[in-house]
């Protein structure tokens, strides 16, 4: 008992002996940076030192205990893919000198090339760049990049050191493809960072709001980065919009409809007509398990439930639990059965119709595609008058830079921690999908909210990307194992729902694929390739933006456009060639197809009739928020 509780006393001391020490340092590094701030403008000396005492702060408070928010990359998976990339280099510097001289040549030449012209541009000459941003790169759109000698030369020297490094990679002969992929993103990725754009020091937006502010956007900025990181040791990534604006309930999903139907699984959530007359038949909405329900009902502006209300639809959506440990056995079988196909059943026997309209998003629409396959080789009636699907991945060796992601170290790594945990976090998942667009979405951020200071404009589908749900372990597993790496879709009979081999080819149901063309969570061609399986009964549409905004595209707005075709393409190339271009909302279309399975317009009394457990949204989507996710 003495013995440890001088072991105890020892402990205090050599603590009190080290903080002691560390307080001496940050007095003495105190003293030293004083004294080399003095003779600077008040307001600048000022600014310097609180930035010196938040750096202070944050030193101070790193400990390696914290959670690491990069733990969704395996260690081991890039410590591999660097060694194997070391080694092919190496031979091919051995077996083709010449090809990797010439490369370097070329390189080293564009980089005098654009020396020189810097220095004749300096003595007002104009001259032609070298390199420019590919258009879709809005990094360098401040006028100084172009305008001024020194900052353009930064930027076309960051451009070539990118596009010969890329080259580089690319020309390695004799790598496993699959690692070559990694190489590459992890490259780009490492180049994304590394962008003159990114630092204080050679942004020239940043430097003349650091005149204007005489440094106190850099302070603030500085401090908002503290605010975030104050669990995740600098990991964490800036806010991609204002949190505070949005509550579901009052800004969001305010649509007026009622919970209905409730298991463990899901809430079922009616929504009240505003029509006279309604479609026979109801239409059922299936969100992706990965985040919630309102990304179809949004503001009112917006919301596709409403809009679905006034063509007269009599509208269901189900609401996903988000789920805990408890959750970690349930899987795809669960998720499909006791999920969306239970919901199918408590909409049929609420609207006494013999079949309904199925619609889901992303993953939501592999659930359907799944429940689809499973019910053509069922005995009974299918209750699915239509399918559309929106955003739905098939063909997942289309699935772009997110196959990173996935390969069996990968998976082993994931597979330990969230059968450690029992589900997958749910703001992993934005992480992932932010690292695919790095330049958009954390290194743009990074900039105007740290760099600039500049408040986060509230955008309602930015707030619901926060807003996600956990994963069960099992579903998870599953759908990486089987359904991504395995790309069970496209071979029949790989993958099972409750017993029965699911083969999409075996569905007759009228299919609506749609699909944006600036995806970078599901490339287009991933989506399109139900298509290609029922050629006969899917009808694709494709339209421009992206994930999320080429979806939620009111018709009202009028903005982007979409591509159709009516005739069967051979593949996703030709079909884009032949396509023709309809300006404004996919919308329309969707309604224009969807009306010939809809049913003829009736009276309704369903709202009336029906149980109200709770008013929507329902307290499944209020389960968490999404500011405790960053």
């Amino acid at each position: 008992m003495l013995h440890r509780d001088l072991q105890g006393e020892d402990e205090v001391k050599k603590k009190t002996k080290t903080n002691s020490r560390s307080r001496f340092k940050q007095e003495k590094s105190r003293e030293h940076t004083q004294a080399f701030f003095e003779g600077l403008h008040p307001d600048i000396k000022e600014s310097m030192e609180n930035l010196n005492d938040l750096y202070s702060s944050f030193i101070s408070n790193f400990a390696p205990e914290k959670p690491n928010p990069l733990n969704i990359f395996s260690a081991d998976v890039m410590a591999k893919t660097f060694a194997e990339t070391h080694k092919v280099m190496v031979n091919t510097f051995v077996i083709n000198p010449d090809g990797w001289d010439s490369k370097q040549k070329n390189y080293l030449n564009d980089l005098e090339e654009l020396y020189q012209g810097t220095m004749s541009r300096l003595q007002g000459e104009e001259v032609t760049p070298i390199i420019v941003p590919q258009g879709n790169d809005k990094r360098f759109k401040a006028a100084e990049w172009n305008d001024f000698p020194v900052f353009d030369y930064l930027k076309q020297s960051y451009l070539l050191h990118c596009k010969y490094m890329s080259e580089l990679v690319d020309s390695l002969e004799g790598m496993n493809p699959k690692t070559k992929e990694k190489a590459q993103f992890y490259m780009r990725s490492v180049m994304d960072a590394a962008s003159p754009t990114n630092s204080p020091f050679t942004n020239p937006e940043v430097l003349k709001e650091t005149i204007r502010t005489q440094g106190q956007n850099l302070v603030h900025g500085y401090q908002k980065f503290l605010d975030d990181n104050s669990n995740s040791n600098f990991l964490s990534l800036p806010m991609f919009t204002n949190l505070t604006e949005f509550k579901v309930g009052e800004n969001l999903g305010i649509t007026e409809g009622k919970v209905v139907y409730e298991t463990p699984l899901f809430q079922l959530l009616y929504y009240k007509p505003t029509t006279e007359l309604v479609h026979e038949r109801p239409l059922l909405m299936i969100p992706p398990w990965i985040n919630k329900y309102y990304i179809f009902d949004l503001q009112e502006e917006n919301s596709f439930v409403g809009w679905a209300l006034e063509k007269g639809f009599s509208v269901f959506v189900l609401s996903w639990i988000n789920p805990d440990e408890t959750y970690a056995d349930h899987g795809l079988s669960d998720y499909v059965i006791d999920g969306v196909l239970d919901a199918v059943q408590k909409v049929l026997l609420i609207s006494k119709q013999d079949k309904l309209n199925l619609l889901a998003y992303c993953t939501g629409g592999v659930a359907a595609s799944l429940l689809a396959g499973y019910l053509a080789k069922r005995i009974e009636k299918n209750p699915i008058e239509s399918l559309s699907l929106l955003a739905a991945p098939i063909d997942f060796d289309k699935m772009g830079d997110l196959k990173v992601f996935i390969c069996e170290d990968q998976l082993e790594h994931l597979e330990k921690r969230v059968k450690k945990i029992g589900y997958f976090p749910g703001d992993e998942m934005v992480r992932v999908f932010s690292f695919l667009r790095a330049n958009d979405l954390i290194w743009s951020n990074y900039i105007n909210t740290y760099l600039l200071n500049k408040e986060t404009f509230p955008l309602d589908f930015l707030y619901w990307n926060c807003d996600t749900t956990h994963i069960p372990a099992t579903l998870h597993m599953e759908y990486l194992r089987n359904i991504f790496f395995e790309n069970a879709l496209m071979h029949p009979n790989n993958f099972c729902i409750n017993g029965v081999g699911v083969d999409l080819k075996a569905i007759t149901t009228p299919i609506f694929a749609f699909a944006t063309r600036s995806d970078h969570i599901v490339p287009w061609q991933s989506a399109y390739a139900i298509k290609e399986m029922c050629p006969n009964n899917t009808t694709f549409v494709l339209g421009a933006a992206g994930h999320v905004a080429g979806i939620v595209n009111p018709e009202h707005r009028k903005k982007y456009c979409y591509w159709k075709l009516d005739e069967i393409a051979p593949d996703s190339t030709a079909w884009l060639e032949n396509a023709k271009e309809v300006p404004g909302s996919w919308w329309p279309e969707w309604y224009s197809w969807i009306k010939q399975y809809a049913g003829k317009k009736v009276k309704t009394t369903m709202w009336e009739s029906t149980e109200n457990i709770e008013s929507a949204p329902g307290r499944y989507v209020l389960s968490t928020s999404p500011s405790d996710n960053f």
